[in-house]
């Protein structure tokens, strides 16, 4: 049990202890994805009552790709001083930070997205929305948004959000 109390380093990235929130859907964000006070606020808390690490919940990087009301977004670089200020935030409040990508291939909201969800195969299910089966152009099209996305949050001097996974 001592060992959750102490520090350790994964890769650059030491916390304080070994306490990891996982990805939770808070469902705080602002309309756009962009990171809204309030969910700043829960990080900084979390934070501050000693969670070593603290994993978003599941961020969509492609417009196409999104859930549900609220979840946080790195689909565009516009969004990036708003996660650069939520993890600016919790560094200062002793904690650490990191985003959990995603796209919700045919679970995502086409009320919110005003498109019909793609994923690897067309399924209809009880409860879900039309899905179109994904073409070439379209995987390669979510491959490039995840990689897009994971440049907007990793950590670097040549990075556009320097301070995002790791000090």
């Amino acid at each position: 049990m001592p060992m959750l109390f102490e520090t350790t380093t994964i890769k650059s990235m030491t916390m304080t202890n070994r306490f990891v929130r996982s990805a939770t859907a808070e469902c705080m964000a602002n309309e756009n994805g962009s990171c809204s006070p309030k969910l700043t606020d829960l990080m900084v808390r979390l934070a501050k009552g000693g969670v070593g690490l603290i994993i978003t919940s599941h961020a969509y990087v492609s417009r196409e790709g999104q859930a549900g009301y609220g979840q946080l977004g790195v689909y565009s670089d516009e969004l990036v001083p708003g996660l650069a200020a939520m993890a600016d935030s919790v560094h200062n409040a002793g904690g650490r930070i990191a985003v959990q990508l995603a796209h919700a291939g045919c679970h995502a909201n086409p009320d919110l997205t005003a498109q019909t969800p793609l994923g690897p195969s067309s399924i209809k299910g009880e409860g879900m929305p039309d899905c179109r089966m994904m073409t070439g152009d379209d995987f390669r099209m979510v491959a490039e948004a995840f990689g897009k996305a994971a440049a907007r949050v990793r950590w670097g001097p040549d990075t556009c959000c320097p301070r995002l996974f790791a000090e």
